[in-house]
């Protein structure tokens, strides 16, 4: 018997993974794993918004010259909520 086939058969073979714990001893399924995923990618989304608007509150007018965008439309930008 070579060796790798002295590893492989001492090796246990993990079952197929349905379930997956998340802290606090809870399990959830594939799909709602995928729910969760898609939750905290809406979430990043949101909050990126946010952060880029509240820059943008904060830039001075020779910053936004720079880029191209008119004071007015850099104070409507940022009173904008994060939602929309």
């Amino acid at each position: 018997m070579s060796t790798i086939d002295t590893i492989c058969s001492g090796a246990v073979e993990k079952p197929a993974r349905a379930r997956r714990k998340v802290g606090f001893d809870v399990e959830f399924s594939g799909r709602a794993t995928g729910v969760l995923h898609q939750l905290w990618r809406f979430y990043c989304v949101l909050a990126a918004k946010r952060r880029s608007r509240l820059a943008l509150e904060e830039m001075s007018d020779w910053q936004l010259c720079d880029i191209g965008v008119s004071e007015k439309d850099a104070r409507r930008e940022s009173s904008v909520p994060f939602w929309r």
